[in-house]
């Protein structure tokens, strides 16, 4: 799962980069480390989260699905792929970086195919952290990056 991000807009500053293709292809980088900065977090744990008595049933995050058996043992099953530590930043060209993971649930817990429990349980959506990072910080990283290449 992943979500581009291209420089996209007025095309005073689109000509400015044409000319200074590192500023863009830095200023794009930057974005997208800071996408993959807030992907990468995890939301509150809940009590779904926590152990209980038989017949409980948990989710332990970076190990998977946990129960307590009748006997007092706890079962599970180590199906996590560890989302928060997989998360990768991609540049494609000067133009665009690709942010994603590979792990294959993914769309289901940040995608646009998130499962509604992934919602109530606070986890955002790629694309709406994507839109978020790049309206707080897209100007002000590629202003910082044309300035700093002289321009």
């Amino acid at each position: 799962m992943s979500m581009e991000i291209s420089v996209q807009g007025i095309e005073t500053l689109a000509e400015t980069l044409r000319r200074m293709p590192q500023a863009a292809a830095r200023a794009l980088r930057r974005l997208g480390e800071a996408v993959k900065l807030e992907a990468a977090g995890y939301p509150p744990e809940g009590p779904w989260n926590q152990p209980g008595p038989y017949p409980a049933r948990w989710y332990q995050r970076h190990f998977g699905p946990r129960w307590a058996r009748r006997d007092g043992s706890i079962g599970g099953q180590n199906t996590s792929q560890n989302l928060q530590a997989s998360w990768r930043v991609i540049e494609r060209d000067a133009w665009s970086v690709v942010v994603g993971t590979p792990v294959s649930y993914a769309g289901y817990v940040v995608g646009e195919e998130q499962a509604r429990f992934h919602a109530d349980h606070g986890w955002r959506k790629l694309s709406d952290v994507a839109r978020e990072v790049v309206s707080q910080h897209g100007f002000e990283y590629v202003k910082e990056e044309i300035e700093r290449e002289g321009g």
